[in-house]
């Protein structure tokens, strides 16, 4: 039996964020909130370990009463349990006072779970702190930025093989055994369409609410400021070159620069021999260009 524990958040769909470009501000009216796409990954990927070992899938977040429509989504994909914490002052938490608290329920929790699953970064602030801080706080080794998993069902104790995303496209192939803490990306699976008595079912579910605060003790974080908005805008596009024809060349010219973009004007030298002649060759050209 796998005891799965998976951590959410309920994130503003992309396309509906929008910032007015005279205030810079977000025009949050406009939000239309939906599980974060790399948590929804994680609740799928804990279904998935359910079907092939049993177990109880339990479902965390944050969040006002409108949170509970994320968790109402994953209980329509197959999570067995959901639960919300919040507290009046938790709309000003920052990421390691999220995990604080997730931590501090998790460690009351009588059944301690064989495996945590995360997001690896949220739509909305994609800092990609809780789940790290999160195994911190829980002594809980960790695999981050998981793009494949499987359970090795024959290993005893139960195994988990993943695959990791590095940078410049690398890939890292990992076993560890449980207890342990994954964070997982949206590349991971394609989170299931739940059917229609499943999401009946999850619209009548019982969602209960706790005040992390009774939980957190002598790690409470009142009025903690981790982080500082300094700005906030639309992306700037990149500045583009636009060719220019030369001025000296008469309008046939001109127009086919124009067409070509500029490329007309560049030319190509194929160099042949031997190392030390291509070296040579190679510094010249450096030198010439101003590079060396």
């Amino acid at each position: 039996m796998l005891h799965v524990c998976v951590c959410v958040k309920q994130t503003p769909e992309s396309a509906s964020v929008y910032i007015d470009p005279i205030t810079e501000q977000v025009d949050v009216e406009r939000f239309v909130e939906v599980l974060n796409p790399a948590d929804a990954c994680a609740v799928e990927a804990a279904v998935r370990l359910k079907e092939q070992a049993g177990g109880t899938i339990k479902v965390l977040t944050i969040g006002p009463k409108d949170a509970e429509g994320a968790l109402r989504a994953v209980l329509a994909i197959g999570a067995d349990s959901a639960l919300r914490l919040w507290n009046s002052q938790a709309a000003a938490w920052g990421p390691f006072t999220v995990a604080a608290a997730l931590a501090a329920y998790l460690q009351h929790e009588p059944l301690t779970p064989d495996l945590i699953l995360c997001g690896d970064a949220s739509s909305d602030w994609s800092s990609g702190i809780v789940g790290p801080a999160l195994a911190e706080q829980l002594a809980l080794p960790q695999l981050t930025g998981v793009a494949q998993l499987e359970l090795l069902k024959e290993q005893n104790p139960l195994t988990i093989r993943v695959t990791r995303k590095l940078e410049r496209g690398y890939r890292e192939l990992l076993e560890a055994e449980l207890p342990l803490l994954i964070t997982v990306t949206s590349e991971l699976n394609e989170p299931r369409y739940p059917s229609l008595p499943a999401h009946l079912a999850a619209l009548k579910a019982h969602i209960p609410v706790l005040d992390p605060q009774a939980f957190m003790g002598d790690t409470w974080l009142d009025g903690m400021d981790e982080m500082a908005l300094l700005e906030i805008h639309t992306p700037r596009p990149r500045p583009r070159r636009i060719a220019a024809p030369d001025s000296g060349h008469n309008a046939y010219q001109r127009i086919g620069e124009i067409i070509a973009g500029g490329a007309a004007g560049r030319q190509t030298r194929l160099i042949e021999g031997s190392p030390e002649e291509l070296a040579k060759a190679l510094a010249e050209f450096l030198q010439a260009k101003g590079f060396v």
